[in-house]
């Protein structure tokens, strides 16, 4: 890493405007832990403890000591490795929390779909198409996809739309309801999206645009629904 993208100017620029930047050896997490530097830097040692693949693991935590992703070293992606590494900060950055995805009791869980993504080249479109029907909440609600893309080669890209949409196979996804793009091998990304009555939906899952043609990967789509009455209840309580 030191000789490849910690050695970057842009990669270092962004570390040091964006972030608070650290480094742990992993003899020192259970001293850590037991409280030595305070208990703040504990629950952020444990946090790191729980996903620390060997030998280096590259991390980003929140403000809270949760993990938003972590991406081990060995399994970094080949070809352009300081592209790789600026793409794993922007995912990150652009990440936001929400009422609706953090309260897990709000959720009905409507379904679980693993399947496997293409990368079609730049400017195409190569969707695996997941059909999603959230029609029996009549009154709306909100809709809550959380991705985990497999540690595979390519870096998955994930487009929403209405089932009527025919998918696209080229140029940007204008038609879609919502998207949630490059998300690295072994990170999870979240897509919300909020619908005013019941209906049906395509989910477009497919590789950025930056990965090699034809490379491929696996994904898990968790699917779950805060209904609107649900939200409503919690907003005037």
């Amino acid at each position: 890493m030191r000789a490849g993208p910690l050695s970057n100017s842009e990669v270092i620029q962004t570390l040091n405007e964006k972030f608070i930047n650290t480094w742990v050896t992993l003899r020192e997490l259970p001293e850590l832990i037991e409280g030595a530097k305070g208990e703040r830097v504990s629950l952020f040692a444990k946090s790191i403890k729980d996903y620390y693949v060997y030998p280096v693991d590259i991390q980003i935590l929140s403000p809270e000591a949760i993990v938003i992703m972590h991406q081990p070293e060995s399994k970094f992606p080949d070809g352009n490795r300081v592209r790789g590494y600026l793409m794993l900060l922007e995912y990150t950055l652009a990440e936001k929390p929400s009422l609706e995805s953090n309260d897990l009791s709000l959720r009905k869980q409507l379904m679980e779909v693993s399947n496997t993504f293409r990368a079609p080249g730049a400017g195409y479109q190569d969707y695996t198409p997941i059909e999603i029907d959230t029609t029996p909440f009549e009154q709306g609600g909100t809709l809550i996809i959380d991705i985990e893309v497999g540690e595979g080669e390519a870096t998955g890209s994930f487009d929403l739309y209405d089932a009527d949409v025919e998918l696209p196979t080229e140029g940007f996804p204008t038609d879609a309801l919502a998207s949630v793009w490059d998300i690295p091998p072994g990170v999870t990304g979240q897509m919300i999206y909020r619908f005013e009555s019941g209906q049906r939906f395509k989910l477009g899952a497919t590789g950025n645009w930056f990965c090699e043609k034809g490379s491929t990967n696996t994904f898990i789509a968790r699917v779950s629904v805060v209904p609107a009455e649900t939200e409503e209840g919690e907003a005037s309580s």
